[in-house]
Formats: structure tokens, sequence, C-alpha cells
């Protein structure tokens, strides 16, 4: 089944995406239909992919069934003074690879 325009609009309603972002008139439309279009393709594939015969197909292993322990909620030393903020800061940088100025140094990402 189709998904109308109003169904997309309503959609990107209720997930707040401007499916327009500034744009007026046909470019809007332009926009709309074309986003309409796609969403369409993507209800056609899972509808192929409701046919398929799963019966006695078993669940594949996932590493991520295990969960770890929780680790024990106790609370840290609490650094009060200016010395004990600064030793502490000390502490954390001493493994660092890079630091200046007591920050940690990490490449740019552009």
């Amino acid at each position: 089944m189709p998904l109308s325009k109003e169904t997309i609009l309503h959609i990107s309603r209720l997930v707040k995406l401007d499916l327009t972002a500034g744009r007026q008139g046909a470019e809007a439309e332009t926009e709309i239909a074309g986003f309409t279009g796609r969403m369409n393709l993507l209800v056609e594939y899972l509808d192929i992919l409701k046919q398929a015969d799963t019966d006695g197909v078993e669940p594949l292993y996932s590493p991520m069934s295990r969960t770890a322990p929780p680790a024990p909620d106790e609370p840290d030393k609490n650094y009060a003074t200016a010395a004990d903020a600064l030793a502490r800061r000390e502490q954390m940088l001493k493994n660092a690879p890079e630091q200046a100025n007591g920050f940690f140094v990490v490449p740019k990402i552009l």
C-alpha cells in the first residue's frame, strides 16, 4: 500500500523533520514528492521481505546476548580543595600520550 503525501507530511511532523527546509512553492512540492517516492520504495522492499519463508530458521548468534556485570556504585573521592583537584588532573594526564597546559591534546577532525 503506497504512502500518500498527507501520510508522509504527518509522519514528518511527528518526527519533527522539515522536508522542505526553506524551499517554497514548486521546489518544496518536488522535494516532498521525491521523499514520498523514496519512502514508497522502502515500503515496497519491506513487503518483499515479509514474503520470505522464515519457518524453521534459527535466530543468529549475537555476541551482545550476554550482559556485562554492572560496575559497583561507589562514590568517588571528593576533591573539594584546589590542591586535590590539581592532583587529580595531574593523575589523569600522566597517562595521556600528549598534553598541553593541563589539557589532553587530540588531533583536529575536520
